[in-house]
């Protein structure tokens, strides 16, 4: 909301770091409300403090639609693009039929509010070429 810094005020500022921070809040609930991507911090044990580690969202999501087991993935979800997936999404409320496993196409299109750094753009080419060759 400034043009310049001659412009900005405490209360400007203020409002700036409580919309940040308000934002920050709705996207935590949002997380707790996954499944399965509800944390990017794994705390590690109480004998192995040590070995907490940080796993990026993305990382997580891109390593649950490659991953050869094929459970179900819980907070994902596959857009039904073509007449076959339409029917097997249909039947499947009345029939156990699988639904369309968000990997099985060649074509892989991930899409990010707020963009992705180059070093996350790696990350998912590495990870893609590893877990899932041919994948687009």
């Amino acid at each position: 909301g400034c043009e310049s810094s001659l412009t900005l005020t405490s209360q400007k500022a203020t409002d700036a770091v409580d919309g940040i921070f308000r934002s920050l809040r709705d996207i935590a609930r949002v997380r707790m409300h996954m499944k399965q991507f509800h944390s990017i911090h794994n705390p590690g044990s109480n004998t192995h403090q040590a070995s907490a580690s940080y796993k990026p969202l993305l990382k997580q999501v891109v390593e649950e639609i490659c991953n050869p087991d094929r459970p179900d993935p819980v907070d994902i979800e596959h857009i039904s693009s073509g007449l076959t997936d339409l029917l097997k999404t249909g039947f499947s409320m009345f029939m156990k039929v699988n639904r369309p496993h968000p990997g099985d196409h060649p074509l892989l299109i991930i899409f990010m509010l707020g963009g992705v750094s180059v070093s996350e753009v790696k990350m998912v080419k590495d990870l893609v070429a590893t877990r899932k060759p041919g994948t687009q």
